[in-house]
């Protein structure tokens, strides 16, 4: 029987493996706000590493399972997306003050990093809908339950 959401732990596994990533927390700028933030930093072999703020509302980033921190990032690279290049717009969904400056840095830094993500190793597999994450069904559950 197939075990549900196991394609998609499959297919961001396997990412990782290809690109031989490596994903670890850190944990973000002081003052940016948002009490979920975190920093995932992303290396690999000949590649500068990358750090990106994410936003985790449900404690999610483990450097233990970097298989649940690539869907966290591809979530927020879906929101960069969703944003349009808008800060303002990005700014709000995450939460944060647009006038601040520590969020016009975070977007700043977090649209670099993802065009250097891109430039690198292409597009994430995107397998994790914004709804199975709320409701930890499908693709979700089966990441957030690796050990």
């Amino acid at each position: 029987m197939a075990v549900p959401g196991g394609d998609a732990v499959r297919r961001l596994q396997a990412f990782i493996v290809e690109h031989q990533l490596e994903i670890t927390t850190a944990p973000p700028e002081p003052g940016l706000g948002g009490h979920e933030g975190v920093v995932l930093v992303v290396s690999a072999p000949q590649n500068p590493a990358l750090r990106i703020t994410v936003f985790d509302e449900y404690g999610d980033a483990r450097p233990d399972n970097p298989a649940l921190c690539l869907a966290l990032l591809n979530m927020q690279f879906r929101e960069l997306g969703n944003a349009g290049g808008e800060m303002g717009r990005w700014a709000i969904a995450e939460g944060l003050d647009p006038a601040a400056a520590k969020t016009q840095t975070a977007f700043a830094q977090n649209q670099a990093a993802h065009a250097a993500f891109l430039a690198a190793y292409g597009p994430i597999p995107d397998v994790v809908s914004d709804l199975d994450w709320q409701l930890n069904a499908g693709p979700a559950q089966a990441l957030r339950g690796l050990r």
